[in-house]
């Protein structure tokens, strides 16, 4: 008789990061709120895993969402069934095994425990990055161009350029408290503080008033202020196509009556493509709003 989703899925809770994903060849980053290469796509520095209750789940910016079975499924290219036979054997499960519910439970707990011991870690982490990030926005403007600003041809919209020229771009939560800060380079390498807090915190360009009844959200600076001084309007930036949804909530929160404009990038040739599109629509869905994509030579009547 074949092992059950259901005693694969309690013996492996809790054993991702250390046991199942080794086993098969499978880097993650050991934080959850680190980004490193993407096991399935191999994109760098795009990929996290957040093992939400020990169940190896897991985001990446292009190849969107799962938990550890769709990691090796995806990763491996291995049927669903095998992942499900093979995942078994490396907990130390067969077809033979009768899982008692005293082995549940002692799953259960063993899991509940690293799971709090995770998010406890992921919080101290985040706030020990809030305080750099604040003492990083403390500082003042260096006075020298920013290559990066150039390149793209847009302006500085009220963030820091360091010594080295890079631009500083602030992420807030809506209460805004500073979690972290993009350093974006000439070269468009675009690290957060290691540890940092990007979900659900965005930057916004311009002062939304009464009277705004458009605000625009975008992932990234340069779309965001292309966008701000081609329209006038209040553009936020969201950082990546998997925080735009939980930006949206937040900006629908603070501002109620504001029609929300979602900026899609143009993924069409990415693998998978139209990523962006997808998480624009699914933010759409959320919080209402349209979205539009970068044709430019068309104008859109928001």
């Amino acid at each position: 008789m074949a092992l059950s989703f259901d005693q694969v899925r309690d013996a492996a809770q809790g054993r991702w990061k250390d046991l199942i994903f080794p086993a098969f060849g499978i880097v993650v980053p050991a934080k959850k709120s680190v980004h490193g290469p993407c096991p399935i796509c191999g994109g760098k520095d795009r990929f996290r895993c957040d093992d939400k209750q020990g169940k190896g789940t897991w985001f990446c910016n292009v190849c969107r969402a799962g938990d550890g079975f769709s990691l090796i499924e995806k990763s491996r290219d291995m049927p669903y069934s095998q992942v499900l036979t093979e995942v078994g054997a490396v907990v130390g499960l067969s077809a033979e095994t009768k899982v008692t519910d005293a082995d549940r439970k002692k799953w259960k707990e063993k899991a509940e425990a690293q799971v709090k011991a995770a998010e406890l870690e992921e919080r101290k982490a985040q706030e020990a990055a809030a305080k750099r990030a604040a003492r990083i926005w403390a500082y003042k403007s260096a006075d020298r161009e920013c290559p990066y600003l150039e390149r793209k041809q847009v302006k500085n919209h009220g963030c820091r350029i360091n010594g080295k020229g890079n631009l500083i771009v602030p992420l807030f939560d809506k209460e805004g408290k500073i979690w972290n800060v993009q350093e974006i380079h000439a070269d468009g390498h675009k690290p957060f503080l290691p540890g940092g807090r990007v979900s659900a915190c965005f930057y916004m360009i311009g002062q939304v008033s009464q009277i705004d009844q458009i605000i625009c959200i975008a992932e990234g600076y340069a779309t965001g202020a292309s966008i701000h001084e081609a329209t006038g309007h209040v553009t936020v930036i969201a950082f990546n196509s998997g925080n735009i949804d939980k930006v949206g909530k937040e900006i629908r929160a603070l501002h109620s009556h504001a029609r929300l404009v979602y900026c899609a990038d143009d993924d069409s040739h990415s693998t998978p493509p139209d990523a962006g599109l997808k998480a624009a629509n699914r933010a759409v869905a959320a919080t209402g709003g349209i979205v539009i994509l970068p044709e430019f030579s068309q104008v859109v009547n928001v």
